[in-house]
C-alpha cells in the first residue's frame, strides 16, 4: 500500500491537542488545575473579602462559589487555547521542515516506509505501539512521545479501515 500525504502545521497542532487530552499524565495536570485552581483561589477570597472589606460573609461566599465555577466552565477552552498557543511557539523556533510537507509511506508487510524530501525512514511493524483514528489525522505512536501524523483527508473511509489494518499488521 502507498499514500501520499502532505503534513502541515495545523495537523502538528491538532496532533498535539488530541495528545494532550489523551495522555494519563496531562489528564491528571488538567483535573488538577481545572478543580483545584478554583478551590485554592476560592478560600482567600472569601477570606480577605470578609476580613479586608468588611462586607457581609454570604456576598463573598457568592463571589467565590462564582469564581470557582466561571473557571471550572471556562478553563478547558482556556487549556486548548494555551496549547495551541505554545505549540505553535515551539514550531516557531528553528527548522522543522522533517515534520511538515509532502511524504511518501509505503506499508509492506514487515514496515512502514516513509520517505521526506531529504530522509526516509523504515519503521518496522512490531515497533508500532499504538494506532489512533481521529476524525481528521491518523497518529500511529512508535513510543509515548513519538509519533506519525498522517491526515485523513488523503485517505477515504475505506482506504482508512484498509490502512489501519495494514499498519497494525492485524
Amino acid at each position: 500500500m502507498e499514500i501520499n500525504f502532505e503534513v502541515t502545521k495545523e495537523d502538528y497542532i491538532k496532533f498535539n491537542l488530541y495528545h494532550v487530552e489523551n495522555s494519563p499524565s496531562q489528564k491528571k495536570n488538567f483535573i488538577l488545575l481545572r478543580y483545584l485552581v478554583p478551590v485554592l483561589f476560592s478560600i482567600p477570597i472569601y477570606f480577605i473579602g470578609t476580613n479586608l472589606f468588611k462586607q457581609p460573609s454570604v456576598y463573598w461566599a457568592i463571589v467565590a462559589v462564582l469564581f470557582s465555577v466561571i473557571w471550572i466552565i471556562t478553563y478547558p477552552k482556556q487549556y486548548r487555547a494555551l496549547v495551541k498557543k505554545e505549540t505553535e511557539k515551539l514550531i516557531s523556533e528553528g527548522d522543522n521542515s522533517e515534520i511538515f510537507g509532502q511524504k511518501n509511506m509505503i506499508i509492506d508487510d514487515e514496515a512502514v516506509i516513509i520517505h521526506h524530501k531529504s530522509s526516509s525512514e523504515r519503521i518496522l511493524k512490531n515497533a508500532i505501539k499504538d494506532v489512533k483514528v481521529y476524525d481528521d489525522i491518523i497518529i500511529i505512536y512508535l513510543s509515548s512521545i513519538t509519533a506519525i501524523i498522517i491526515p485523513t483527508r488523503y485517505l477515504d473511509k475505506d482506504l482508512v479501515d484498509d490502512f489501519i489494518k495494514k499498519v497494525s499488521n492485524i
